[in-house]
């Protein structure tokens, strides 16, 4: 196992949190909401043999400590690409982590070489049913204050998927996202939304000149596959996959994950 190097950058009141694992060309670990960069730990250790490897904690998640004050994602992890001093990097994004890294290459492009999108999907899509309603009843266990129950809801929404029973994960993945959950759940108590670029990422999209590759799960929410096919029609360089899964594929399938991603980046 290769050693694991924690750092913070630290600016004024904020202090985020990443961490390098190996040596090589340089990948970056972005992940969603309520959760953090140890969404990533099943993949590091083997991506780790032939890249470096970065793991970034976003405000109001892991052991990132912020400040008050306004912030966009991708203006972080630009923040993050000049302290580490990269000409260009990959970006690896799941779910918002996917988005940001989109307004990353749309704002810096230059500094990005491959992007590989898991569970990513746009502003301004119809979304699910399903998904709303499963949203209903999180936000009512989350301002209830019973976390439990929230991170059960958010949980049954993203790892376990609306068609598949709790039985069709094993209980140690499940218990590792329901720990990390819970974890930034109460983090995340006085969260503030991040700025996004304007114009949006759907209206830029054919500025994208990298290639991009997107894992779907097939037990996805509908309003990630409508988003897919916009990438679809704007995107020049766009490949998609459409694997057994539900939404957070980097803990249901993480070995075949790290195969793609390897063979994507090199």
């Amino acid at each position: 196992m290769k050693e694991r190097i924690a750092k913070f950058i630290e600016k004024e009141g904020l202090k985020l949190h990443y961490t390098i694992t190996g040596e090589g060309k340089p990948i970056i670990l972005l992940n969603p909401a309520f959760l953090d960069s140890r969404i990533w730990n099943l993949l590091v250790n083997d991506l780790s043999t032939n890249y470096q490897v970065i793991q970034l904690d976003f405000r109001f998640s892991g052991k990132t400590e912020q400040d008050d004050s306004d912030y966009s994602l991708h203006e972080d992890l630009y923040m993050l690409v000049e302290e580490l001093e990269f000409e260009k990097v990959n970006l690896v994004g799941l779910s918002a982590g996917g988005y940001t890294a989109l307004e990353f290459a749309i704002q810096y492009p230059d500094k990005v070489d491959k992007l590989f999108l898991i569970s990513t999907g746009l502003f301004g899509v119809k979304e699910d049913e399903r998904k709303v309603h499963r949203m209903e009843k999180f936000q009512n266990a989350l301002y209830s204050g019973d976390i439990k129950r929230s991170s059960e809801e958010w949980t049954k929404m993203w790892l376990i998927g609306e068609n598949r029973s709790f039985e069709k994960i094993s209980r140690d993945k499940i218990d590792l996202f329901m720990s990390i959950t819970e974890h930034n759940l109460i983090k995340s108590v006085n969260y503030k939304m991040p700025k996004f670029i304007d114009p949006p990422v759907n209206v830029q999209l054919s500025k994208l000149e990298n290639e991009i590759y997107h894992m779907i799960g097939n037990e996805d929410y509908e309003d990630v596959f409508e988003s897919n096919r916009v990438f679809r029609e704007h995107i020049k360089n766009y490949h998609e996959e459409t694997v057994e899964a539900a939404h957070i594929i980097p803990i249901e399938l993480s070995e075949y994950l790290t195969k793609k991603i390897k063979f994507f980046v090199e």
